[in-house]
């Protein structure tokens, strides 16, 4: 049985309504170009059932969607001349997500093609605020 949403963007994209570049598609999944792409090759992976977040996903849903953007990486990795990509899921509008249907972007990157790089901080967290986090997690 799907679940789509009416109005929702990806879920138009995946029945056809709104044409797409597709780059790969399966029983559950597809993959297209994003329109608004930050690099050459950046590709949406998208389940066809609605799920606004990660937490919203079936297990059953979620082994999918991992095992298309893993296929969907290394067709970009071995296509498209690139150094490597990043993975990136939006959940929530603070974390960035705009359009309310859980994907996955999947973005090809080159050493020295002047996006941002996602690096870890020098200075170290201390005992007492790692604490409090596994405190606030366990509370």
């Amino acid at each position: 049985m799907s679940m789509y949403k009416e109005d929702c963007l990806f879920c138009k994209i995946a029945r056809e309504e709104i044409p797409s570049r597709k780059v790969f598609e399966n029983d559950s999944t597809l993959a297209f170009l994003d329109i608004r792409p930050m690099t050459k090759g950046h590709t949406i992976v998208i389940l066809k059932n609605h799920y606004e977040t990660l937490a919203d996903i079936s297990n059953e849903d979620i082994t999918n969607l991992f095992q298309s953007v893993k296929k969907v990486a290394q067709l970009l990795y071995n296509n498209l001349n690139i150094e490597g990509y990043n993975i990136v899921m939006n959940n929530y509008e603070a974390a960035g997500q705009v359009i309310k249907h859980s994907h996955v972007h999947i973005i090809p990157r080159n050493k020295r093609d002047g996006l941002i790089k996602l690096e870890i901080p020098k200075k170290e967290a201390s005992e007492e605020q790692l604490n409090n986090v596994i405190k606030q997690l366990k509370d």
